[in-house]
């Protein structure tokens, strides 16, 4: 009997550790970012909803905007679009469509603002014409 309680503690401990290092502690992993609206002209508001491996929905997801990729520096960045920290985009003096994108870990532990290019990422887009 002693045995049967001895395995039957050490396979509880076993699963229970496996549960823990499969599913992150319990939280579920981010999977999408939709970015809304997914289409604008001029000057637009844009939020960021995030979705969880575990099916939990977070609208106003924190995440860093930007001109199209964040980790990649270009010429064009500076001649685009201006796109503050809270997802407001607007035209500078240039016409086209340019891509505004939403960026946030996989991780929900990771903060917005320790993420590196190495990171896990989940990116969501959307485009602002400039007339």
């Amino acid at each position: 009997m002693y045995k049967l309680r001895l395995l039957l503690l050490g396979s509880s401990l076993l699963l229970a550790t496996i549960s823990v290092l499969c599913c992150g502690s319990g939280h579920g992993q981010l999977k999408v970012i939709t970015v809304s609206p997914p289409t604008a002209a001029g000057q637009a508001q844009f939020t960021a909803t995030g979705v969880y491996s575990d099916g939990t929905e977070v609208s106003q997801l924190p995440v860093l905007w930007s001109q199209g990729n964040p980790w990649v520096m270009s010429d064009l960045a500076t001649e685009g679009i201006v796109v503050s920290s809270s997802g407001m985009a607007s035209c500078e003096p240039v016409v086209g469509t340019f891509m505004v994108q939403a960026t946030a870990p996989v991780d929900p532990h990771v903060p917005v603002s320790q993420m590196v290019l190495t990171t896990q990422q989940v990116h969501g887009t959307a485009r602002l014409s400039c007339p």
